[in-house]
């Protein structure tokens, strides 16, 4: 690197090779700056032997820090970045999101690709990896309601609901780009099942990450992300969660941040509802439909949010028979057993039992050990 080079970087550079080092989070960067001054200041501290004071921080750690920082090419990865197109952003850059500024615990730093931040009204959607297909659904539904009402719609791009709720915001023509924020680097897809849907944000949407690119996740990454997401939102809705799910924790940021709890009521006998029904009991707002979600916000959307649906989950499936109807309006959204299915019904368990073979044949229904469920698409 030339001083010239040297000279002409400006702090972002320096901030995102900081981040880039391993095991740097933004707690040991605030801390950093505050000792330094600024991000130039502190990595030529590191590389030049000057001493680092950090708490919590061993000589381990720092020795691996200089090592990385020697072999880092400055100027070349500030370089790669902008031709990659992802973006740094800061607190006091336009595009830095006017919900971080009094933040309790903002970053210091984003990396963005795709569309620009901006003031749209934003809902996060959140929800259980491990959702059911009830719970998936109404995470689709909800994307694509908020979407077509003009309100961004934040997740994590997890499995299970929030990638549900993503997808559900791509059904719509024209409707409001969606953000991501992850807990890796923008160009680490994680998990590998959402490459597609990963692409689709980033170019379409937004996708943001407090990590440099070229970071892996690692477990604690994930609630420093959850924190983001919580505070990007105007309200955090939470679809599925089990009774300690990582749900709370973003349920967690965003009342510290006064940000509004809403939470989709479910089976009191189903595990993956016992914390959304839990939040409920303590003071979040039910949730039964996207116009709930509108009012919690005090959204008024410009138009109809059923307009411009691509297609939704019980598109292009031919229709059922009378009896196949019944016994699937019985099913319900939240996993049953046959003899629930019996009782709901005013048919013989014969019956019930041979339409239950052909929705599952169909792929309207799937079974897991005694336990039927419907499928949402």
């Amino acid at each position: 690197m030339t001083l010239h080079e040297i000279d002409t970087l400006p702090e972002s550079a320096w901030l995102a090779a900081l981040c880039a080092l391993p095991g740097l989070g933004p707690a040991r960067l605030r801390g950093l700056l505050v000792t330094h001054g600024d991000g130039r200041s502190a990595w030529a501290a590191l590389v030049g032997n000057g001493p680092i004071a950090l708490d919590r921080v061993g000589s381990d750690t720092i020795t691996q820090w200089r090592t990385v920082a020697r072999r880092y090419d400055v100027a070349d990865r500030w370089s790669a970045l902008q031709q990659l197109g992802i973006r740094v952003l800061r607190p006091g850059d336009d595009e830095w999101p006017r919900r971080l500024q009094d933040d309790p615990d903002p970053p210091v730093i984003l990396f963005a690709t795709g569309v620009a931040l901006d003031t749209a009204p934003t809902v996060a959607i959140v929800g259980t990896r491990r959702g059911s297909a009830y719970g998936r659904r109404i995470a689709w539904e909800f994307g694509a309601g908020l979407a077509s009402a003009g309100v961004r719609v934040v997740s994590g791009l997890a499995l299970g609901v929030d990638g549900s709720a993503h997808e559900g915001v791509f059904t719509q023509r024209h409707g409001a780009p969606p953000i991501g924020v992850v807990a890796s680097g923008v160009d680490v897809v994680y998990p590998k099942r959402h490459r597609s849907l990963w692409g689709r944000v980033g170019t379409e949407g937004t996708l943001v990450a407090e990590a440099a690119p070229g970071t892996t996740p690692e477990p604690w990454r994930f609630p420093a992300r959850n924190r983001i997401i919580a505070a990007l939102a105007d309200a955090v809705v939470v679809v599925e969660s089990h009774e300690n799910g990582g749900s709370l924790i973003t349920v967690d940021e965003a009342l510290e941040r006064g940000v509004l709890v809403g939470a989709v009521p479910g089976a009191i006998d189903s595990a993956s509802a016992k914390g959304t029904n839990r939040l409920i009991a303590d003071g979040a707002t039910p949730i039964l439909d996207v116009e709930a979600i509108l009012q919690l916000i005090g959204h008024t959307p410009g138009s109809s949010p059923s307009a411009d649906v691509v297609n939704s989950p019980e598109t292009d499936q031919p229709a059922l028979g009378a009896t196949s109807e019944q016994v699937i309006e019985a099913i319900g959204w939240s996993p049953v057993l046959l003899e629930h299915v019996c009782l709901r019904v005013d048919l013989d368990p014969s019956t019930v039992a041979l339409a239950i073979e052909g929705l599952v044949a169909t792929g309207r229904c799937v079974r897991s050990g005694g336990w039927i469920e419907r499928v949402a698409s």
